[in-house]
């Protein structure tokens, strides 16, 4: 018997974040102690998974070229991922503790081992949203979301923003379909560096609007 039969087909998540709701995650994950404060605000910017994050180790970073090279071993491709840090990541990973008992970043016993067990997290996460949330409105609700919709509603930003499809499928590591992954190898570091900067600019607007009066100037393209 498999569990389809006894549970139904597994339902498709669709749980992306408001303006709003960024907003108040931001500014809820600046009052969330480390290790799980700058691990959310890693998985909003990046959008990679909650593992690839959580595992990272800091011989995988190269800050000097602003490269973040995930192992093949812990992609789920199985194949090396490179991810551009914007500068929002790269303060946030310059704020980080470093250890001297291991290298991984996300830790709570001094860097020996990734950081577990986000069930307590989550919780405090989900209440310091919603603690958020009704600073502006004290009837606010949370509806409820799972941390792998953080990667999703950073995906949807991206569609959002002025990024070729199939850049933004990159950035979140997903294969590109058929012999396109066995014929073309360009890297596209540089179109996912600008995809990855406009979605560190358009998070920086939604938690911090500028002033109404202010027009935005945007350059030509």
């Amino acid at each position: 018997m498999k569990p389809r039969d006894v549970i139904g087909p597994k339902a498709v998540r669709t749980r992306v974040f408001t303006d709003n709701e960024w907003r108040a995650f931001w500014r809820a994950t600046e009052g969330i102690k480390y290790p799980y404060g700058p691990l959310f605000r890693m998985l909003a910017l990046t959008g990679q998974r909650k593992s690839e994050v959580a595992e990272a180790q800091l011989p995988e970073f190269d800050l000097a070229k602003k490269l973040w090279t995930i192992p093949a071993e812990r992609m789920k491709a199985h194949a090396p991922h490179v991810v551009p840090l914007s500068d929002a990541v790269i303060a946030i990973l310059e704020s980080l503790p470093r250890f001297n008992k291991g290298d991984h970043l996300f830790s709570t016993d001094f860097g020996n081992r990734p950081v577990n067990g986000f069930s307590k997290a989550k919780v405090i996460l989900d209440e310091a949203i919603l603690a958020e949330l009704r600073k502006d409105n004290p009837k606010a609700k949370l509806a409820p979301f799972v941390i792998h919709d953080i990667r999703r509603g950073m995906r949807t930003e991206l569609s959002a923003l002025p990024v070729p499809f199939d850049v933004a499928e990159l950035v979140i590591a997903h294969s590109r379909p058929g012999l396109r992954k066995v014929y073309d190898q360009y890297a596209f570091e540089a179109e996912k560096r600008r995809a990855l900067d406009l979605w560190a600019a358009r998070l920086r607007d939604i938690v911090e609007p500028p002033p109404a009066n202010v027009v935005e100037m945007r350059a030509v393209q």
